[in-house]
């Protein structure tokens, strides 16, 4: 009898301690000189998912961070790393960006991706679970006070990663800006974009905001009381509308409410090893399943990033980087800072090792765990199960979106015909992927691979061709009223593919337009070839 009764105490205070473990997912800290409210959370799901917010119409929030995939970017795409080569050991994977363009919005060649399109060096965290971490970024460089960009006033005190974070990807040359971009210059544009002009199937609640031709000053106004756009409204949007992003109905959120079905055996058996053999609560801590800190896993060589050290300027920092939610981490394919690994099975063998080689400032938690087989399969079960909140992994709210023009628009444009080789064989390369959108202040078209310094002319005519002039292959109608414009090329004079130029116009807000399908070519003037002439591909313009 006593042996029993021991037993059922022991039973019982296992309960207790795994209940404790257990949590839901905690109260959402919500900063009070930003409450969320129902008109500024929609102005920040419109900001978020408007490709207009970049500079050249094709990035946007919601590009690298697809809620599907867990809120990450199932596009993994080599980063060729500090010593500039790809593939090798130091390579990352992170999201695709712009193409270079400078202070002007003029296509530039960058160091490491030419002129295609430039790549984070990290993997793009999930903005599903934002709002609970008091530091933003890989390396928490969003900070908890949030200071007014425009006047240098602190707006919130504490409490303010999400506002300081949604500021950053629009004035990085990478991911969504020209160079030295300002917030004026997103400001301005703003003031005259046509809200949600470039994305289809909208959401209801997106539709409803912008029915009837409302302006983005209209919507600023229903969400802070006066038409001004101003930076910080920017931010405070972006971030009243992550915070409607709770992935709270969980499997785990159900069983942890009470339900004990909603997780399988096997899953429940996964969850016991989280919590015990796997380690995994020690940093991820149930609830949030993250301890919210930062920690060096041994991953990679510090000098390959410093993480955390960046931010701090401490040595004992090096390496370190955010320990994520594990939250909806079934749906990604992309995992860990450099996006090392594609697979929750790869992450497990990882962890099942003690982490990786590199010892400096690795964190001691790490260790070489004893998992059998079945235990680790019942843990991947409830990692990939357990934790997936099935509206995010479908698409229901507030977990919608509408499709974006990049999505349906070719990486350079709509491109066809032939071009013609210049000096060194090289065939000028036509850039058209800047949508033709009414009212477009950002609208250009590119030329690249020709060579250097040479004089070009840009044509756009009405109608195509598909025809050869003196061994040259044209692809525009020639004689029908065409609109030539000179561009005189950059790069070295005389060297083969180096020469580039930028023909930069607004597209006019005409209504009469839309529908209206353009048809454009780049002829390059090279001494280096018999005909004197090289050309492009012929690339369409499609207004709408």
């Amino acid at each position: 009898m006593q042996r029993h009764a021991i037993a059922v105490l022991s039973l019982s205070l296992l309960a207790t301690a795994l209940a404790a473990q257990n949590q839901p997912l905690p109260p959402q800290p919500v900063p009070p000189q930003n409450p969320t409210t129902a008109a500024k959370a929609t102005l920040g799901k419109l900001l978020f998912w408007d490709e207009q917010m970049s500079t050249n119409n094709r990035v946007v929030c919601g590009t690298c961070h697809t809620f599907s995939q867990g809120g990450g970017d199932v596009r993994r795409t080599p980063h060729p790393g500090p010593d500039g080569v790809t593939p090798s050991p130091d390579d990352s994977f992170g999201s695709p960006g712009i193409s270079r363009s400078d202070a002007n919005n003029l296509y530039m060649s960058d160091a490491l991706f030419g002129f295609g399109r430039q790549v984070t060096r990290r993997a793009a965290p999930s903005p599903l679970t934002a709002a609970w971490f008091p530091e933003l970024f890989w390396d928490g460089r969003a900070r908890t006070n949030f200071v007014d960009p425009d006047t240098s006033v602190t707006l919130i005190p504490t409490g303010g990663a999400l506002e300081n974070q949604a500021l950053g990807p629009l004035l990085d040359h990478g991911e969504m800006a020209h160079d030295a971009r300002t917030l004026a210059q997103v400001v301005a544009k703003l003031g005259t974009a046509k809200p949600m002009a470039l994305a289809t199937n909208l959401p209801a609640d997106m539709a409803a905001a912008v029915a009837g031709g409302a302006t983005y000053p209209q919507l600023f106004q229903a969400a802070f009381g006066t038409t001004d756009i101003t930076s910080a409204r920017i931010a405070f949007a972006l971030a009243a509308y992550q915070r409607t992003l709770v992935p709270n109905q969980t499997p785990y959120d159900a069983f942890v409410a009470g339900n004990p079905a909603a997780l399988t055996p096997q899953q429940q058996n996964g969850l016991n090893v989280f919590n015990g053999p796997g380690r995994c609560n020690l940093c991820h801590t149930p609830g949030l399943f993250s301890d919210r800190q930062f920690r060096n896993l041994g991953l990679r060589p510090i000098a390959q990033d410093i993480g955390r050290q960046a931010v701090t300027g401490l040595a004992t920092d090096g390496g370190k980087f955010k320990v994520p939610s594990l939250r909806n981490v079934g749906l990604r394919t992309s995992f860990m800072h450099n996006g090392q690994f594609t697979s929750l099975q790869q992450v497990f063998g990882f962890y099942l090792g003690g982490g990786g080689p590199n010892l400096q400032n690795k964190d001691p938690l790490l260790l070489p765990l004893n998992v059998p087989p079945q235990a680790a399969n019942d843990l991947l079960n409830f990692l990939q199960n357990g934790l997936t909140d099935p509206r995010v992994a479908q698409g229901l709210p507030p977990f919608t979106r509408p499709t974006l023009r990049s999505q349906l628009l070719p990486e350079g444009g709509f491109q066809y015909g032939l071009g013609s080789a210049g000096s060194g064989g090289r065939v000028p390369n036509a850039m058209a992927e800047v949508p033709a959108n009414l009212g477009n202040v950002d609208f250009k078209l590119g030329v690249s691979n020709a060579v250097g310094g040479a004089l070009s002319m840009f044509v756009l005519s009405m109608a195509p061709a598909a025809t050869v002039l003196a061994g040259v292959n044209v692809s525009v109608a020639l004689g029908t009223g065409e609109t030539i414009v000179p561009i005189p090329l950059n790069g070295a004079a005389g060297v083969a593919g180096a020469g580039y130029g930028t023909l930069k116009v607004a597209v006019p807000a005409i209504p009469a337009l839309s529908g209206l399908t353009l048809y454009s070519q780049w002829f390059v003037f090279d001494a280096g070839v018999a005909s004197g002439i090289a050309t492009s591909r012929g690339a369409e313009v499609r207004l709408f």
